[in-house]
Parts: C-alpha cells; structure tokens; sequence
C-alpha cells in the first residue's frame, strides 16, 4: 500500500514560443549543464549509438573514472543504501532526455518578461548558425554540434568573458539547467533519501474558505487588494472592529491551496505559489527575486522568522524620515499585538544546520547569536517543507491565523484569480481625488473566458506587495514621481557546507537561528545578519558553483551532508519597480551596489570562518570561478594554515554581478511612507497622498530597508495602517451605519 501524500498539482500548459532550432540549441545548452555520464561501452537512452561513435551531449568516461565517480557518490549518499542501478540512472540522467524537465522549461521560459523572451530567441537564432557560434563561442560550428567538452570550454568562457551581457549569459544558462534538473529529476530524489513530504505527515484541511463568484459589477464597503500579510491583518482588524457591519472584499491574484496539497512537490511548487514561477530578474540579470503569489502571499511560502524591527531601525524611520510614532508605544502596541496574535514563541530546537550557525558563532567570537522566533501557535514547529506550504497549519500567516477568524467575525468575501488593475476615482474633493473602487480582470479556476469586473468600495486599500502595489498606483492615474521609486530587497550571497555527519538538512525548521554581529558596518545600521536558508533541494541547490557537469552532480549528491547560508544584507541603495511596456506587469531595475555587496561578502567570510570552526569538511562559497575548501590533513596545524591561505585568496575573489549569485526574499519600500508628500507615496497612516478613502498596506510602505525578516515589520504596520482605516470609517458613520456614499 503506498505512504499517503498530498494530493498533486499539473504544471500549466507551457508556453510555446521557441522554433525548433532554437529549442535544440537550448537543449543542447542544458545538457552541458547537467549531461549524461556514461561508462565507454554503454548506450544513451535517446539513440542506438555504440560507444565507439560520437555522442556529443554524452560524457564517456574510462571504467576506471566511471568507477571512481560511482564511489564517489556512494560514500555521498551514506549511510542511505543506494543500488549500483540507481547510481548509474542518476549518473545517466540529463535533461533532453527528461520529458519533465523539457515541460517545465516551457513553463518557465514562457513566463519572461516579452523583451527577455525576444533576447533569448535572438540568442539561441544565432548560436544555431556558424558566423553567430564563431562570435559567441569561438568556433565556427553550431552549438548544438560541438561536442560536450567544447560546449563546456563555450560556458567557461563566458563566465571569464569581460562583458557583461555575456557573463549574464553563463548565470543565466548554468541557473536554468540546474534549477530544471532539480525540479524535475528522476533520481536525485531516490539517490539521496529526500523524501517527498515531511516525517509522519498527515493530510489536514485548511479553513473552509468561500470564494465568491464576481458579477460584472460588485458593490462593498472596503476592497482590499492582495491577500498577503498586510492584507491579512487589516481584514482581520475591520473584522474586529465592526463586526458584520462593515462588508470586506479580498481579492487575490493568485490561487487559494488547502492544506492537504501541502507540501506541493518539487515540481510544481514554485509554479504554483511565487511570482512568476519562482523566477524573477532584474533587468541586468544581478539578482534574482521570489515573492509569493497565491492566497496567503508571502505568509503561505516564508519560513516563519518573526522579528521585530531593532532600535536602530525604528529611531531612523522616527528621526530621519521625522515619523515620531515608530518610537512610540502605539507602534510597539502593534507589534505586540501581531507576536500574541500569531503565537509567536521562541522555544525553538534548532536543526543541525541552525545548530551549526549558532555554535560555530560563538566559537568564532560573535556575541549576537540567538534564536530566531517562529509565528507557530507556540509550538516547535520542526518542518523544513514550509516554504512550499504548511501541511500542518502551524505557520500563522493570514490563510492559519488571521483570515479565518475575520471571516467568522466579519462580512468578509474572498475571490481568488482576480488581477486588480487600476483603482477608480469618481470626484476630486478639496484638491484631493476619491476612492470609489477597483477595475480588474477575474479568471475562473476551471478556465474560460475572463471577465472584466468594476467594484464599487467606500474604501479601497491596497495590499498587493512591493512588486504588485505600485504598478496598481501608476495604472490608476496618479503622477507621484515616488511611486515604485526606493526599492529595497535586502540582497544575500550563499554559502554552503558538506560535513561527515548525516545531516538530513530537510528536518527540522528552516530559518531558527541568527548571527547579528555585522548588521552594522557602517555605523548608519546597514550590515550583514548570517542565516541558515531553506534546505528543499529545488531552492538550495541551484545557488551552489557550476564548475562542470560532472563535479555539479557529484557535489549535489553530497546534499544529504550539506547546509546552506545565507550572508543577507540591510541595503542602503535602491533600485525601482516599472510597468513592463507590453504586459503592465512589474519590472525591476536593481543592482547590488559595491557598498551594499562589500557587506555581503563580510557576511560570507565569516559564514566560512563558522563552517570551517563547526568541522564541516568542504566549505563552498556560491561564488563561479572559486574552488572549495576541502578539509584533508588530519594534522590541525597545517589544515588551519591551508585554511587562512585560502580564505585570503577568497577575500581578493570577490562577488562582483552578474555571475555571482544574488538572490531577494524580502521586497520592501515602493510605496514609501513619508512625513511629507514630496518624500513617498503615502502618509504616516498608509493614506495615498492626494487622495481620499485609498490606502496602502504591505511592505512597500517601510521608509528603508528592515533589516529583519520583513513579516512582523509588514503586519504591525498593517495594523497601524488599519487602526487608522477604523478611525476613518467610525468618523463618517451615520447612525451607526456605513452611509450609501461616505
């Protein structure tokens, strides 16, 4: 009888939109990145060649490298027990080969931006020809006809190349094949023990939420766009405060999931929860961004860190951006009130990898080395699956904790699929333009036409997050230069460790400890906090060094020995968010600037001094063109000696964009909240300067960077926000009544 599992989800239907020359020069791409290794008298699966013939998307190693590269996995994958048959598939795997792995790169390359999606077809046109290769690879033969070796020596050299565009190209590429092998592999699963759901997991239900079918027009008192963590907390508060009597409508781009989907697979997850299928790019390619996109948003996929914004951070938004009540108790009351809410707790039991962080900063002499709290009802919460959704309902994130309780106290309505996209205006009173609304698109879950829908509202508050909020804004008509301006994304660089011990990185909570010792570098608040990352192999793994094909499968083999870190940074420069010229979805413009990657890499110095003092055996910084650290002398004084040799060469390596992997979880600042309309996009109550009954309630509001884990810092300003929302409504009512026009 096989094991229970949550039920599946099917990746969309891909998108087509690559000829047939194009897609076998792509193909021909990923399978350098990760290639089918073969012993020299085998077969590839995709053609009846002999050994003796050429193969060129094959790497035929001699029995004697074929056996060594067996072993060498062997003793990765121990003490899990492998076969000798599941060693060689996961050996043989490549992706051309892997009809799972060609469908998901359709999905994901059919959600690029429209001028990406041109670029990547211009590309692959010309790699197809002679006088294109010879521009782009040195050699006067099509891609696809080069063989592996030649093809790798192609990406090689784009790393080391000194343009730009082209360095982007190796990211780009290497990313793809090892983001794809990952999310859609035969065998790394089986070979390495992860399982596909957590230990003893059950199948439970979320709260039976009722999403309403949308009439071309809709009436209500308060829309609120988004269903993230914002959106939850202002619900949930207008809940409390007015009981029935004040009706609510959320509206939710993305797709609601029950809990007993959870966790989704490998496959799938990231298609179905984040942004964009989980891969977002700046517009030069330094950095990588994922945000929630399904009900729930951020809440639904984070990892449960639940810090408050520090002293230094709250006095800066008083005293520099002159908004006094960041110091005040009104504002420790908000976030007082979203710890108890959420059951916030601290009685953590940190996994190995968490453990490691903690006890290898101490030993390093760091003094800022504490537990992370997680918002899970007060309970342990030991699942490293959460970022692909909660299967247990622990993680206290509007879906758990704050929408249902609105929905049971308020008139509160949900619609899932609806893409709000302008709000509406219907009079201008005092020099001031009115809220009466949203216009957007509905799609049916089942399909089918969309239908346009206008919603008329008293009150309108935007919640969609830092990406989605400002292109609401400037799609509704509003000139405020500061709209989408001040983008903050709090950039990280990785770092990874492999140790003897069996590790199982996948157990146990993702993000439960912290190293604070350099989230001040430059005495204005702005440094690097040191953080274990989410170990789901489809997130980790891909960050890790492309060196070759082969040394990528052997290191990610290691995966059940391996922990990775995160060297995440407050930044102090900015980037910006604009409308996308033929889809109006969001773009960013951001660069990790050389102040703000010098943190980074302080950060990942010292995440290789904690590596190396915990006694992991290899040390690699995500770093393209580094090699490793591998401990291999017994004698204490010469492997110290090694060590600082090479930490030394690792300082002068640097972590310059576009090849270096940067990566954004947190999103913040778009929709600025300032003291003064000229300085930010809303007022010290989330209030849309020169306007009337809009607000706006997320991340993007911060006036900086957070420096933490932006979830508590969103919801207490959510709440803030939505205090003022209250005061507003209770101020207009007319015999205790929402008047037909306030």
């Amino acid at each position: 009888m096989a094991a229970p599992s949550p039920k599946q989800l099917l990746l969309p239907d891909p998108v087509e939109f690559l000829s047939d020359s194009q897609w076998a020069v792509f193909m021909a791409l990923m399978d350098t990145v990760m290639p089918a290794i073969l012993p020299p008298n085998s077969i590839s699966s995709s053609t009846t060649t002999s050994a003796s013939e050429n193969d060129k998307s094959v790497l035929r190693l001699s029995e004697n490298e074929y056996s060594e590269a067996a072993a060498k996995i062997r003793a990765a994958v121990a003490p899990h027990e492998v076969t000798a048959e599941l060693i060689e598939a996961y050996l043989k795997e490549r992706p051309s080969e892997n009809p799972a792995f060609e469908k998901l790169m359709k999905v994901v390359l059919g959600g690029l931006p429209p001028g990406k999606k041109r670029e990547l077809k211009i590309l692959l046109t010309v790699l197809s020809t002679r006088p294109g290769s010879l521009i782009l690879t040195s050699y006067g033969t099509p891609l696809p006809q080069l063989a592996l070796e030649d093809r790798t020596k192609v990406l090689e050299g784009w790393r080391e190349s000194r343009l730009w565009a082209t360095r982007g190209l190796f990211k780009s590429m290497t990313t793809l094949g090892k983001l794809g092998f990952m999310r859609s592999s035969n065998s790394f699963a089986p070979l390495t023990g992860f399982p596909s759901v957590p230990k003893e997991w059950v199948a439970t239900s979320s709260h039976p939420f009722e999403f309403v079918r949308p009439a071309a027009e809709v009436e209500t008192e308060v829309v609120v766009i988004g269903s993230g963590c914002g959106s939850g907390v202002v619900t949930n508060r207008l809940a409390n405060t007015f009981g029935k009597g004040v009706k609510v409508l959320v509206l939710e781009k993305g797709r609601h999931f029950d809990a007993s989907y959870f966790p989704m697979s490998q496959t799938v997850g990231l298609s179905a929860m984040f942004e964009a299928g989980g891969v977002v790019e700046s517009d030069d390619g330094s950095i990588t961004v994922t945000a929630g996109s399904c009900f729930g948003g951020g809440g639904t996929v984070n990892w449960s860190a639940s810090l408050q914004p520090q002293d230094f951070v709250r006095k800066d938004w008083a005293e520099t951006y002159k908004m006094p009540f960041f110091e005040g108790e009104e504002f420790q009351e908000c976030l007082d009130h979203v710890w108890e809410k959420m059951g916030v707790t601290d009685k953590i039991t940190p996994n190995h990898g968490n453990q490691v962080l903690l006890n290898g900063g101490r030993q390093t002499g760091c003094k800022k080395c504490k537990i992370v709290p997680q918002n899970t009802r007060g309970q342990p919460h030991s699942c490293g699956y959460c970022t692909l959704g909660c299967a247990n309902g622990e993680k206290m994130g509007p879906v758990n904790g704050w929408f249902p309780e609105a929905a049971e106290k308020g008139a509160v309505e949900f619609v899932e699929g609806f893409k709000a996209e302008r709000v509406l205006f219907d009079e201008t009173k005092k020099g001031k333009k009115v809220a009466c609304g949203v216009a957007g698109v509905w799609t049916p879950e089942e399909g089918g036409e969309q239908v346009k829908v206008v919603i008329k509202a008293k009150k309108v508050v935007i919640s969609a997050g830092t990406l989605w909020s400002p292109v609401v804004l400037m799609n509704s008509g509003l000139k405020n230069p500061q709209i989408g301006k001040n983008l903050y994304l709090h950039p990280v660089n990785f770092v990874a460790g492999a140790f003897d011990e069996d590790i199982c990185p996948w157990e146990g909570g993702s993000l439960t400890t912290v190293v604070g010792d350099f989230e001040d570098l430059d005495g204005k608040g702005h440094g690097a906090k040191l953080e274990a990352m989410s170990m789901m192999p489809s997130l980790a793994l891909p960050f890790l060094t492309w060196r070759s094909g082969s040394d990528y499968k052997l290191m990610a083999a290691k995966y059940r020995h391996m922990n990775q870190y995160i060297s995440i940074v407050r930044d102090r420069d900015t980037g910006y968010i604009y409308k996308d010229p033929h889809t109006g979805d969001p773009r960013i413009s951001y660069t990790p600037s050389d102040f703000d990657r010098a943190h980074n890499f302080v950060g990942v110095l010292e995440l290789c001094k904690i590596l190396y003092a915990t006694g992991a055996r290899e040390i690699h910084p995500c770093l393209p063109g580094f090699q490793p650290f591998v401990r291999s002398d017994t004698d204490s004084k010469k492997t110290d000696k090694a060590f600082k040799k090479w930490l030394r060469k690792l300082k002068k390596h640097g972590n310059k964009p576009p090849v270096a992997p940067f990566a954004s979880a947190h999103q913040m600042g778009t929709c600025r909240m300032s003291a003064k309309a000229k300085d930010g996009v809303v007022d010290p109550r989330g209030r849309v300067w020169d306007t009337e009954g809009l607000y706006v309630a997320d991340a993007s509001v911060f006036p900086t960077a957070s420096g933490v884990n932006p979830m508590v810092t969103t919801m207490a300003l959510a709440d803030w926000v939505a205090r003022g929302i209250c005061e507003d409504i209770k101020g207009e009512l007319v015999d205790g009544k929402v008047p037909a026009r306030l």
